[in-house]
């Protein structure tokens, strides 16, 4: 293979055909060897809207000197990308294109963006610039390619084309976020990573690569304009991305991302203008899919553990869960059911859609019984079935498997089966096949059968050993446009290597959630995946961080894989709090990761230890350790109605539940690298402790936009001191005991709706109530006639709508805040009401030590002393 880097580019005829085409440039006969004067390089560039555009090179098979418009890009299926247009935004955008004044190239301009696209004067090799505009109307570059580099080829010895690069000048000044899950802090700056999947059992937290994500997004933020742009590459290929490890000194500073298997298809990326970090996410979850909105449950704690499944006794054991809840007086909403409920009781494999017998006798009755008592169950799949399966022999005779295209039948490969480090041959699902996906359907339904809610995509990284190897690509979902160009009538098989292992992923994802739509239509499906790609997010609701290993280190470093994937579009993302493998938490730490855990939108205790199961509960002696878990998942349940809130805002907007400090101020220099505290939405800063013994944390809170109001910009939510914005170069320390959920701030003006303690999300008359507590600037501050507004999000929590219209469903109750002559006074009003809410009665409750007096507008004022003795005032919504 050979990095190969065509010259001598021309302008062509745009094509007619694609209205957002505006510029299209082919370079002479790619290389001597392919077939001399058939095959050329082309470079286009469409303008989506005024600050999003989609560049492709690619390479086509055509003479040279045919029309420019049959130099057409190959047939691309994408799979990722939702738009039919691949316009996320507008059908129409007004693009000039000119000539540069030097000969050399051609200039797009749109009101917001400028791109320049340049050729070296010698070879006529294209570099494209990117320019947006300032305060003062002025164009400032916020981005370049490498000149004589930016569009290789990498090409194999027989010419065909098996890759492509992509190379941009570094700039000191920009600092890269996101590309999914990463060990890694924030930044990725200096990091180089790999493009793939990989079942990275007990992975170093700061160092594995790769681990279970492959999203080829990222965002830059040019520390010195604050401008945030983002940057997507439509491939589910493997390759990697460089973020200035790779040190050139020919070429100078530079990234670069390769895409190893791209073939005939080329380089194809998005290009996005914020300005804001925040905008650059939602036109990324706008081009690729708003994430899925779960059913509130989800929210909820969510039980786990393999061993549970594991027991001989499995179905005795897991039925005591409900009491033990009841014991130790703690909430819980689900429990994983982990693929020990298929373990063959003769051999020990693990055969999907079969159930162990012994273990399980009559598992219809324990889920109606944990059914009944609020707990649902969500079902270990994986994507394979074992050579001795039972069902094997039918799904290869059906052509169900992926293929191995020496032998044009099933790729058969080694697989994990029994226990951990065991393994027997079998072969992985085609989910692009009708074998494939028929089955895999039906099992998904006969699960939902038995009374199981929710699916659980695991082990789903696809380890298929042979780029040759195919993919059918024959369902009938191919034969329809499902994202993308335009698909064809019928569809040829494709290799691993350019469709992607991803791919799979993909398809799976789709084929278990419209199996739980199709066997109960009207309730939203709840799945839950391991491994995901850009587009998965469109289907599966919550996702976590694989199997992490059990240590303080996990604990703290696990934070910014968080945040990384949830600017990528994972909104619905947790960690297996007191970690998977290794040893069982001590108990300071397990408290902490607890702590921690309660304000991930996705809250679950996950393990496989020798020691036996991972529970709240497992220290129940301990007279300090206990409770403090307990109180932590009773917090937990408070904050359900603003944890609700906005995950429903996240499957509107593509907005990351948690989020990291620059996604909210990227103005402030000074937190635009932080790693280790987030903001839950655009309220609450939260500081967990992750450090061994310590009870203090050292924070900078960030300052707000407006700098001459940074003045008492934050409130210690368990103190109700209040405290201005970026004070401290080092930060201030702030004391958070064992018995402290981390050290919280709410930001002035913050309206967070809390609700009532459940047993369970659904708890029949005890969602009776929502509390808002409010956080008015304090007394003496000049508020200047600012106004606060919040609201809280309600629905039945489980029933699904057409077309994403949740606001026929739904109610929306919504909170003004202001500060008249002393008094904080709200007014309280029904933004949208469809949903007959479960209350009657709302109340505000002011920080601790304020005692200013409370007035609710137009309604009737009740008041009551809650159990800290802080006052709240309520009134009826009658």
């Amino acid at each position: 293979m050979r990095e190969y880097i065509p010259a001598g580019y021309t302008l062509q005829e745009v094509d007619s055909r694609n209205k957002h085409e505006v510029l299209r440039l082919s370079s002479s006969v790619v290389a001597n060897g392919i077939g001399a004067g058939t095959r050329q390089a082309v470079l286009t560039l469409q303008v989506l809207d005024e600050a999003t555009v989609r560049v492709r090179h690619f390479a086509v098979s055509s003479p040279s000197s045919s029309p420019a418009n049959t130099l057409d890009p190959p047939q691309k299926v994408s799979h990722a990308v939702i738009s039919s247009t691949n316009s996320p935004v507008e059908s129409t955008v007004s693009a000039t294109v000119t000539t540069n004044t030097d000969g050399l190239g051609f200039t797009v301009t749109t009101r917001a963006l400028s791109i320049r696209v340049n050729l070296t004067p010698d070879e006529r090799v294209p570099h494209l610039s990117f320019s947006s505009k300032t305060n003062n109307n002025q164009w400032q570059p916020f981005r370049e390619d490498l000149p004589h580099r930016a569009y290789p080829l990498l090409l194999e010895r027989d010419g065909s084309v098996s890759g492509v690069r992509h190379f941009l000048r570094r700039r000191d000044e920009d600092l890269h976020y996101g590309l999914g899950e990463r060990a890694s802090p924030l930044t990725l700056n200096g990091r180089r990573f790999r493009l793939e999947t990989m079942d990275a059992l007990g992975y170093n937290a700061t160092s594995t690569d790769p681990l279970y994500k492959l999203v080829p997004f990222h965002i830059t933020l040019d520390t010195t304009t604050r401008v945030a742009h983002g940057v997507y590459y439509d491939s589910f290929s493997s390759g990697n991305a460089d973020f200035g490890k790779e040190i050139d000194a020919f070429w100078g500073p530079y990234t670069s991302h390769t895409l190893s298997c791209a073939g005939e298809s080329g380089l194809d990326m998005y290009i996005f203008l914020g300005p804001r970090v925040a905008d650059v996410v939602r036109k990324y979850a706008s081009l690729v899919g708003r994430p899925a909105f779960p059913p509130k449950y989800a929210l909820g704690y969510l039980a786990s553990a393999m061993g549970y499944a594991e027991a001989e006794d499995a179905q005795t054991q897991i039925a005591k869960l409900p009491e033990l809840c009841r014991k130790y007086d703690v909430s819980c909403d689900l429990l994983h059911l982990s693929s020990g409920y298929t373990v063959d009781e003769n051999t020990g494999a693990r055969n999907v859609f079969t159930w162990n017998r012994t273990r399980f006798p009559d598992p219809e009755k324990l889920f109606k019984d944990l059914r009944t008592e609020g707990i649902r169950v969500s079902a270990n799949v994986k994507p394979w079935l074992l050579s001795k399966h039972p069902d094997y022999e039918k799904v290869f005779s059906g052509d169900g498997f992926v293929k191995n295209s020496e032998t044009n039948s099933a790729r058969i490969t080694r697989l994990w089966s029994a226990g951990n480090g065991t393994s027997a041959t079998g072969s992985y699902f085609d989910f692009s096949s009708e074998t494939g996906l028929s089955f895999w359907k039906s099992g998904i339904t006969a699960l939902l059968a038995t009374g199981i809610e929710s699916i659980w995509n695991d082990n789903n990284e696809f380890a298929l050993p042979d780029d040759a190897d195919t993919y059918a690509h024959d369902a009938s979902w191919f034969r329809a446009t499902a994202g993308g160009d335009t698909q064809p009538a019928a569809q040829v098989p494709i290799t691993v290597g350019d469709g992607g292992r991803g791919l799979q992923t993909l398809l799976m994802a789709r084929a278990s959630h419209e199996a739980m739509r199709a066997a109960v239509p009207g309730r939203r499906p709840f799945l839950i995946t391991r491994s995901a790609v850009s587009g998965v997010q469109r289907y599966a609701a919550q996702t976590w961080s694989g199997d992490n290993y059990t240590s303080w280190h996990t604990l703290k470093h696990n934070i910014p894989m968080g945040l990384n994937c949830g600017l990528s579009g994972f909104p619905g993302y947790g960690h297996d709090v007191g970690g998977f493998v290794g040893p069982r938490p001590g108990k300071e730490l397990f408290v902490r990761w607890i702590q921690n855990g309660v304000w991930h939108p996705r809250f679950c205790v996950h393990s496989w230890k020798d020691e036996g199961v991972t529970e709240l509960w497992m220290y129940p002696d301990a007279s300090v350790v206990f409770p403090i878990i307990r109180e932590a998942v009773r917090l937990r349940y408070k904050i359900l109605p603003y944890l609700y809130t906005l995950t429903y805002e996240a499957s509107k907007y593509g907005d990351p539940v948690i989020r990291p400090l620059v996604y909210e101020f990227q103005h402030d220099a000074a937190i635009q690298e932080v790693s280790f505290e987030f903001m839950l939405g655009p309220h609450l800063l939260i500081a967990s402790v992750f450090e061994e013994g310590s009870v203090t944390r050292y924070l900078r809170l960030p300052q707000l936009v407006d700098e001459m109001r940074n003045e008492n910009a934050w409130c210690n939510v368990w103190t109700g001191i209040w405290y201005s914005g970026g004070s401290g170069e080092s930060g201030e320390p702030f004391q958070c005991p064992l018995s402290q959920c981390g050290v919280v701030f709410a930001k002035r003006g913050a309206i967070i709706p809390t609700g009532p303690v459940l047993k369970h999300v659904g708890q029949e008359g005890a969602d009776n109530e929502r509390v808002f507590w409010v956080f008015p600037p304090p007394p003496g501050l000049e508020t200047m006639g600012e106004v606060w507004n919040g609201y809280v999000y309600e629905d039945d929590g489980e029933s699904e709508t057409i077309a994403g219209n949740w606001e026929s469903i739904s109610t929306e109750i919504a909170v003004k805040m202001e500060i008249v002559e002393s008094e904080v006074v709200i007014s309280v009003e029904f933004g949208r009401h469809e949903y007959k809410i479960g209350y009657q009665k709302v109340w505000f409750l002011l920080p601790i030590g304020d005692v200013r007096k409370v007035r609710i507008l137009g309604r009737e004022n009740f008041e009551r002393v809650e159990s800290d003795s802080r006052l709240a005032i309520g009134c009826s919504l009658l």
